[in-house]
């Protein structure tokens, strides 16, 4: 049984699940034109939790896990084990006294919304409210409450809608099952996002729990892979956004290009790492390393605020997910990284805490500022923006 790490902070965790419609777009990850855009957003916001309450298991809907198990050859009876493993939330409790910044976490492609609940649950533990997303189209599968699932889209198809392949075409205006996607893929998730943003707005004047908790004045993003394209360019085009942290992923070309006006916060490792993981397991092919290395670089020489670069070689990619400790397997096939998985999220943690705490509650982090001797595997460039 998956154990997931205690959080550290002082709060306690509830959480609370919503089905919303964008009624203003059509969806392009079905054939029916008519279709609008929905979302399943979970919310996970500091709490008063009574003592031995029933926490939420880790998945409502063995659909997203077993697309999960598919996509990295897990055996099919170890996704029983995952969804029965308890979490540190619990549903609808009682939040905790005053107003907490929000962050948003789109997932990875083929992930779904609580595929980092190590992270998800040490940022509400330290006074934050964290949404997380599943998309349809992108997440593992998306359930609707009333039984409809839209799955992810085949991988070759996905990539045709990415920046890399955007950038060897003239046609930057792709078109999926008739809806047109300006700029691709990235962009049309950030509409989610924006989307939600007004959600969440309704929900802190409205909503029967969670009014009056949501400051929507200090807002930040955070997400690896597909996630952490999509932040960037969030960012790029919504001044809302207060601070950006991304995970081992590229960019958008406007994004490499202009750098971002909020700070940022960059985690990766070197593309010699990510060819480690590859010769182990399989993974990204070279022009892929070449983009992603690339694009980070120039984010992090051409953001206008601070810009942080943190490189962490030995994580391999699934190690900024629960995946090393939703199984073994991921070890015994090589994929995840040589890091002890829980060392691993401790660091990503404590650097993202840090980060978060110094631009969206003005408390100086000194982490932030040179090498920490408690996490020598990190290595950390800064840059003070102008």
């Amino acid at each position: 049984m998956p154990r997931f790490p205690q959080p550290t902070g002082s709060y306690q965790i509830g959480t609370r699940t919503y089905h919303w419609v964008d009624t203003s777009r059509s969806e392009p990850f079905t054939t029916n034109l008519h279709d609008r855009r929905e979302l399943m957003v979970q919310v996970w916001y500091p709490a008063q939790v009574a003592q031995n309450a029933q926490t939420v298991p880790y998945l409502v809907y063995p659909e997203a896990a077993e697309v999960w198990a598919a996509r990295f050859h897990v055996p099919a009876f170890l996704v029983s084990t995952m969804a029965r493993a308890r979490t540190h939330a619990v549903a609808d409790a009682l939040p905790a006294s005053g107003r907490f910044p929000v962050l948003l976490n789109p997932t990875g492609f083929g992930g779904f919304r609580d595929a980092s609940l190590f992270w998800i649950e040490h940022l509400v533990s330290h006074g934050y409210v964290v949404v997380g997303l599943d998309q349809p189209g992108t997440a593992a599968a998306t359930v609707f409450p009333d039984g409809r699932v839209i799955p992810m889209l085949d991988q070759p198809t996905f990539e045709r809608y990415m920046p890399l392949a955007l950038s060897h075409t003239a046609d930057q205006a792709p078109v999926m099952n008739g809806v047109a996607l300006p700029g691709g893929i990235i962009p049309f998730l950030v509409k989610d996002l924006q989307f939600s943003l007004s959600q969440l707005g309704m929900l802190d004047r409205h909503d029967v729990l969670l009014a009056g908790h949501l400051d929507t004045t200090r807002l930040g993003v955070f997400g690896m892979s597909l996630g952490g394209y999509i932040g960037p360019e969030l960012c790029r085009v919504d001044a809302r956004f207060r601070a950006c942290l991304t995970v081992d992923a590229g960019t958008t070309a406007a994004v490499a290009q202009s750098g971002l006006y909020q700070p940022v916060m960059i985690i990766s490792r070197d593309a010699s790492t990510m060819r480690e993981e590859r010769s182990r397991a399989g993974g990204w092919p070279e022009n892929e390393i070449a983009h992603t290395v690339s694009s980070q670089r120039m984010l992090f020489g051409r953001s206008h605020a601070d810009a942080y670069f943190l490189t962490m070689n030995t994580m391999y990619h699934l190690n900024w997910t629960d995946a090393p400790i939703l199984t073994p397997l991921m070890s015994w096939i090589g994929l995840a990284g040589p890091i002890d998985p829980y060392r691993g999220f401790a660091a990503t943690n404590a650097y993202t805490v840090a980060f978060f705490d110094q631009y969206l509650k003005g408390q100086l982090s000194m982490l932030l500022r040179r090498p920490s001797p408690d996490w020598p595997e990190v290595k950390l460039i800064r840059r003070v923006g102008k």
